[in-house]
């Protein structure tokens, strides 16, 4: 890329020249691209410790007589570089030698250069070259994608071990990254946002500590406070993320709200600018109570006249879209917000004395003056003000739909239920009438007002009913979402109102009658139904909050001293800015508030926070007391006191008067012995709490007449509360802690689930406690980080690396992510991508690549066919492989290898000639055996007689049973339901055949089931559900049924009364069926002798794949012994060739003297055979013979090919395989070899954090 001329006064050694011209140099930085020489490791540890970054490659300009260069264009790649070459050996070589002299040539290559930089860098993003290279660093060495994107480099040292590593700390949206290179030996860390739990800063050094508990430090000689406030706000932003949508963790930044931000002469870079602005607008709406959407716009010193006082006071201005806002210097001396729609005019003012102090005067829409003096830049700030004010957009009511919904909006209900107050209670309130009545005429009224100390007196002292509206919204800043939605509320209204079976709705009717049921407005239909249309209208706007308890008590409050939609409004300004994410599930934003008050309770009232902490009395008041703001547990008409504060000084007023009251009841609490003894002095002392200025009737109240002693008054209780902590608890102090138990409340939740989940499989037989906890965490990780690549690659419109499709999307069977449809145990679910990975890195069969043995062994556990795991049939996948428990890990080897699981297809690209490293390998064979297009050979597709895998004794078969169902009478769609395989879920006992549905069809009906339907009338089970069965088996993609299945029921007969039972039989469970495959995991202490001799016999092509897999996982060793037991095995395939099976088949497999009892000590063959079914097979033998001596008759030579086609039959049993393999010393002690999975997912952890990681 071209860059601006940069003068170079020294020729550097560490470049070596790539190409020369007379005027014109190519250098590559010495050691890039070249092995690692002493020279090479020397400009690496320079470059690293001097933290210089330049580009490998860069073009000079020089003179022959001059000893000063110019660098004029640097480069990424050699293409790039070379790129420019050819570009200047094009248009500039001969040009440069016809000029006269040197001067000349460099004055023209100079002008020309800088054009071409201006040129190329007329649409560019604003980065300077240096950040480019520093960018393209940051993704080449840690492996990162386009769409993550680099926000700052700062150099730093982290120090490993007690060694210091000089290098680069890069910190992007999402990752914070370091980076050493010290005398050839490299140094890699990335940690992710989302999994830091505490960071700090100490001086010049940053200390960061992982979910995981390892622990960096970061120093740094320059800029150490930013980048600790840059971690800080990026922290917040991820866990905020994962707060709101779990499901996208990545968090994201869009530029176009903040392209006006900074001034355009910064170097430092644009993103970085964003973010500053970004944290900066945040405090600035957070401070003046503005909407969500307002986005500063800079702001400017300067003084504002205050006509109460007489004088100017000195502060900032600040400039937003839709607002003017001005705050002093000294705290709460004086703020003003003013709507950029109400402004009239901005004129300066040039006249009399103060014609040089740079003065402007703005005048409203109500005429009312606000003037400015001693501005630093007034003719920019009148610039940018006009430039606001044309394009502000005043929104207007719209037309919108009507409907069939009759209703009006109630008034505030003090209004129609007037409460009798007595004489005195009225005197007081007229008195607090008339203060502020003077205050306004003083200090302005309405948004405009002058915002001074004297107002939060007024409040302090109490807000009058008849201003209580106004104040409340004002002060909370519902007025201006309210008028930036005209019309809103209406429409939330009447489309909530058709709204039918909605969750929510229940809910809030469930709640409304306890909604302030004391107060007589909430005993009516009136005051009921407008609560009820504002939950239902806030329930709509918001989604993801919908309806949470105490929502209803807030509201009801509202009702009482504001019209509905007034109301609602202040509902949203509650839920969505004063108290962010309170009302959201497991109220995260009360329990991180939770959090804040312990740390405040630690700092102010030490001796009390210890015992408090033991007891757990923090975690249980904290709840109520946040998410009602008081109302729950003190009086009506005192919390009234509690809420006037609220809306003024914000969260800011809960922490100060829990600490108060904490305090007050320091010496009770202290004596107290358990919980429960704890929360009986607070809530005694709760209750006493009164408000002598407004007192309703006993006869109103319930709960007045229940109290028992008066304690406090609520006055006392708000004075003392400001006196002791309004100085020392602030609006930053607050978000500073919550930022901090932010981080800690996600873990904590992280915890518990954990712990509920191991204490539900501590008893696997696989994993200790402590190893279920690395599992889980290492789940939850992976699974973070596929979710971030995922949504990074989704907004790139670049789709994942493709992979198998496990499920199919079909719209009559939706699939949901198991990991986000709610419960602990779900979260912990794992898709296929997730599980390959823990397979491949966690357990000793990963050196297996002939076959994908993680793709089959999930095909195998995933026996719901949901594409999704639970972590139960992980423990069982995982632990088995990883145990000691060799006969059962070669059962399982042995049954990945079987058919439909490995195919005769992929078999045949196993023969093909292979790549030749392990990398190619594997990518070749998911490429083959996944995206094939042939739907033969699709996950979906089981086998049919027109499959191409499989010979002619299959078809013959195949025809035969599908004959024997025409004899039965049995439809073809009925019988296709026998091919569908049955829920094999682990932990599952009960579950109906006629639900079982997986491409792998592995499950075969138990015995008990089969010796029921023997018991079954002939058409008992032909009803209802084996009708709606029917049909939903005829919808598949044409499924039949499975060959392999077929050949191993011991009975056919069995087979033929099996598809008429009712397949809602519950009592059909897999733990009865032999004939599983996923019996191994299901039971895999149990013994074999009864599963052996229902497993599938095994061809000769499977067989040396499977033999193949063994070599693999032994680490392909194959020593005399292991050979003589391949050629054992041959031998025994070999004698297993059965000549001429078909004429006999039938009548042989329904011959059942040799049966065994299972493991349950049932008997595998009836006592007595139906006649009916017995009928069946005479007769289909007979018409066997007769065909057969028909086909001999008329074509000996097609008689003869279909000899020929049977007698070859090779196939070993599982008991041959297992009984062979076990003499095998060299497998038997790799199969025994355990494997501490504790070790696996540390290194794994490792990798990880060293940026090796895996490609989903």
């Amino acid at each position: 890329m071209w860059i601006q001329p940069k003068e170079l006064l020294l020729p550097s050694a560490f470049w070596i020249a790539e190409m020369h011209s007379t005027y014109f140099v190519l250098q590559k930085r010495r050691g890039h691209g070249e092995s690692r020489g002493f020279g090479s490791m020397l400009v690496g540890t320079y470059d690293s410790v001097m933290n210089t970054k330049p580009a490998p490659y860069r073009i000079l300009h020089q003179t022959p007589s001059s000893e000063v260069s110019y660098e004029i264009a640097i480069g990424i790649t050699q293409d790039e570089i070379v790129k420019d070459w050819e570009w200047l050996k094009a248009n500039l070589f001969k040009v440069l030698d016809e000029m006269e002299n040197e001067d000349e040539v460099t004055n023209f290559t100079i002008c020309k250069i800088q054009s071409l930089f201006t040129q190329n860098n007329q649409d560019d993003s604003g980065e300077s070259a240096d950040f480019k290279v520093m960018k393209s660093k940051f993704r080449q060495i840690f492996k990162m994608p386009e769409e993550e994107r680099l926000v700052n480099c700062y150099s730093a040292t982290y120090v490993k071990n007690k060694i210091p590593r000089q290098g680069q700390l890069y910190i992007s949206l999402n990752h914070v990254c370091f980076y050493s290179y010290m005398l050839g030996q490299e140094i890699k860390r990335i940690i992710r946002f989302a999994e830091l739990e505490d960071i700090s800063r100490n001086a010049n050094t940053i200390y960061l500590k992982t979910t995981n508990n390892m622990t960096y430090n970061f120093t740094m000689l320059f800029n150490a406070s930013e980048a600790h406030l840059l971690i800080e706000q990026l922290n917040k932003m991820a866990i905020q993320q994962l707060i709101h949508d779990p499901d996208s963790p990545v968090v994201d930044h869009d530029t176009s709200n903040f392209a006006r931000l900074g001034a355009k002469t910064s170097k430092k870079p644009v993103l970085l600018r964003d973010l500053t602005a970004r944290q900066k607008s945040e405090e600035f709406r957070i401070y003046f109570r503005l909407p969500q959407s307002e986005i500063i716009d800079g702001k400017i010193k300067a003084n504002i006249w205050t006509p109460y006082s007489k004088r100017f006071n000195s502060g900032f201005i600040y400039l937003s879209p839709n607002f003017f806002c001005f705050r002093s210097d000294v705290k709460d001396l004086v703020s003003v917000v003013i709507p950029m729609k109400t402004i009239k005019s901005v004129e300066k003012k040039d006249d009399g004395q103060q014609r040089f102090e740079n003065q402007i005067v703005i005048i409203t829409s109500e005429n009312v003056p606000f003037m400015f003096a001693h501005i630093v830049d007034r003719d920019v700030l009148i610039s940018k003000i006009t430039d606001l004010l044309a394009r502000i957009h005043v929104p207007v009511s719209r037309e919108r739909a009507k409907y069939d919904i009759s209703w009006s909006k109630q008034t505030a209900l003090m209004n129609t239920f007037k409460t009798q107050f007595s004489s005195e209670i009225i005197q007081k309130q007229e008195e607090k009438m008339v203060r502020w009545e003077a205050h306004f005429r003083d200090f302005g009224r309405g948004i405009g007002m002058f915002r001074t100390t004297d107002v939060i007196n007024l409040i302090v002292e109490g807000i009058p009913d008849k201003l209580r509206q106004e104040i409340w919204l004002i002060f909370s800043g519902a007025i201006h979402d309210k008028e930036m939605n005209p019309g809103l509320y209406e429409d939330l209204v009447e489309k909530a109102a058709c709204i039918k079976n909605c969750f929510a709705h229940d809910e809030i009717d469930r709640d409304l009658p306890r909604s302030l049921p004391e107060h007589p407005a909430f005993q009516s239909t009136d005051g009921i139904g407008a609560l009820r249309r504002v939950l239902q209208a806030y329930a709509l706007r918001n989604p993801q909050v919908g309806y949470c308890q105490a929502m209803n008590i807030v509201s009801s409050v509202f009702l009482l001293f504001c019209d509905e939609e007034n109301a609602f409004w202040m509902l949203a300004s509650l839920c969505e800015n004063l108290l962010p994410d309170y009302y959201k599930d497991k109220v995260v934003g009360a329990q991180i508030d939770q959090g804040v008050l312990n740390e405040l309770v630690e700092t102010h009232l030490a001796d009390l926070h210890g015992h408090l902490e033991q007891l757990g009395v923090i975690k249980m008041i904290s709840i109520s007391w946040f998410l009602t703001i008081f109302m729950s547990v003190i009086s009506y008409e005192s919390s009234l006191h509690i809420l006037d504060c609220f809306f003024y000084e914000g969260a800011k007023i809960i922490f100060m008067i829990s600490l108060q009251i904490i305090e007050w009841n320091r010496e009770k609490l202290l004596q107290c012995q358990d919980d429960g003894e704890a929360m009986l002095v607070l809530q005694n002392y709760l209750e006493g709490i009164y408000n002598p200025e407004y007192q309703v009737p006993p006869t109103t109240d319930k709960r007045k007449m229940e109290r028992k002693v008066q304690t406090q008054t609520v006055q006392t209780l708000i004075h003392e509360a400001y006196t002791k902590f309004g100085e020392e608890i602030t609006q930053q102090r607050i978000e500073e802690l919550r930022n901090k138990h932010r981080r800690l409340t996600m873990r904590q939740f992280d915890i518990d689930n954990e712990k509920t989940i191991v204490k539900a499989y501590v008893q696997n037989p696989y994993f200790s406690r402590n190893e279920l906890h690395m599992l889980l965490t290492i789940i939850r990780e992976e699974k973070h980080a596929l979710k971030s690549l995922q949504q990074q690659q989704q907004k790139a419109q670049c789709p994942l690396s493709e992979m198998p499709q496990l499920v199919p999307q079909s719209p009559s069977r939706p699939v949901q992510d198991a990991s986000t449809s709610g419960g602990r145990h779900e979260a912990y679910s794992v898709n296929y991508e997730v599980f390959h990975t823990l397979f491949t890195e966690l357990t000793p069969w990963r050196k297996c690549v002939s076959v994908d043995i993680g793709e089959k062994l999930f095909r195998l556990t995933d026996k719901r066919n949901t594409g999704f795991l639970d972590f139960g049939q992980l423990i069982n996948a995982l632990g088995l492989v990883c145990s000691t428990k060799n006969m059962e890990k070669l059962k399982l080897l042995y049954v990945l290898h079987l058919p439909p699981l490995l195919s005769k297809a992929e078999i045949e690209r196993s023969r093909r000639p292979r790549p030749r490293t392990k990398d190619d390998a594997e990518e070749a064979y998911e490429a083959e055996d996944f995206f094939d297009n042939d739907a033969s050979e699709s996950m979906e597709a089981l086998p049919s007689p027109s499959d191409h895998n499989f010979d002619a004794d299959d078809f013959a078969l195949i025809t035969a049973t599908q004959h024997l169902h025409n004899l039965a009478g049995i439809s073809g769609n009925t019988f296709m339901d026998l091919s569908r395989t049955p829920n094999l879920s682990l932990n599952s006992n009960t579950s109906s055949l006629a639900q079982r549905s997986s491409t792998f069809y592995v499950d075969l009906p138990g015995l008990q089931d089969l010796g029921a339907a023997r018991m079954t009338p002939p058409g008992a089970g032909l009803g209802a559900d084996v009708a709606a069965g029917a049909a939903s088996a005829a919808a598949a993609d044409n499924m039949l049924l499975n060959v392999e299945t077929i050949s191993n029921f011991s009975q056919i007969s069995d087979l033929v009364a099996a598809t008429r039972l009712e397949r809602a039989d519950s009592n059909a469970t897999d733990s009865r069926s032999l004939g599983s495959l996923g019996y191994l995991l299901d039971q895999p202490d149990e013994g074999a002798s009864s599963s052996q001799r229902s497993i599938p016999h095994m061809r000769k092509e499977n067989f040396q794949l499977l033999w193949r897999s063994i070599i693999e996982i032994m680490g392909l060793v194959q020593d005399e012994e292991m050979q003589r037991a391949y050629e054992n095995l041959l031998e025994l395939g070999n004698s297993n060739i059965k000549k001429e099976p078909s004429l006999e088949s039938f009548t042989q497999l329904n011959m059942g003297g040799d049966e065994q009892p299972d493991s349950n000590g049932n008997p595998t063959t009836p006592a007595a055979e139906p006649i009916g079914t017995t009928r069946l097979f005479v007769a289909l033998e007979e018409e066997l013979r007769q065909a057969s001596g028909k086909g001999r008759t008329t074509s000996s030579g097609d008689s003869s090919n279909s000899s020929t086609n049977i007698s070859e039959s090779w196939h070993i049993s599982i008991s041959q395989f297992i009984a062979t393999v076990l003499t095998v010393n060299s497998i038997v002690r790799g199969f025994q070899t355990p494997i501490q999975i504790s070790e696996q997912i540390e290194q794994l952890q490792k990798k990880r954090r060293k940026c090796l990681s895996t490609n989903y």
